[in-house]
């Protein structure tokens, strides 16, 4: 990732080859997960969170801002629209069975077969 400017140039692998990319900025940039080896904080650096400020950026704070726009972001500026919202029906309940011998296999086997899995 090379920046220059308001431009950044990106590498991206591709399965016989590489593709150069070249975008303006602000832009977002994913990577995949074996890009980099991730750390992981300290336990100094987690104890010296509890005493920083955390600060919440709402619309109210960001309205002036040229990129935020109110009808796009929010519930008016959302691409997806949920029409219906409902909860699948519950399976039925699974049935144990106890031990490693002979009878148990025969068990699962004649269970198995009277429901045409095998």
């Amino acid at each position: 990732i090379q920046k220059d400017g308001d431009t950044i140039t990106v590498k991206r692998m591709l399965e016989d080859g590489y593709m150069t990319i070249k975008v303006k900025t602000p832009c977002l940039i994913t990577c995949i997960k074996e890009l980099n080896e991730p750390r992981y904080m300290s336990i100094d650096g987690i104890y010296a969170t509890y005493n920083k400020p955390l600060e919440t950026f709402d619309y109210e704070k960001l309205k002036d801002h040229p990129l935020i726009d109110a009808t796009t972001i929010g519930l008016k500026g959302s691409p997806t629209n949920i029409f219906k919202s409902f909860t699948p029906p519950q399976k039925g309940a699974g049935k144990m069975l106890e031990g490693a011998g002979k009878e148990t296999c025969e068990e699962l086997a004649s269970i198995l077969a009277a429901k045409h899995i095998i």
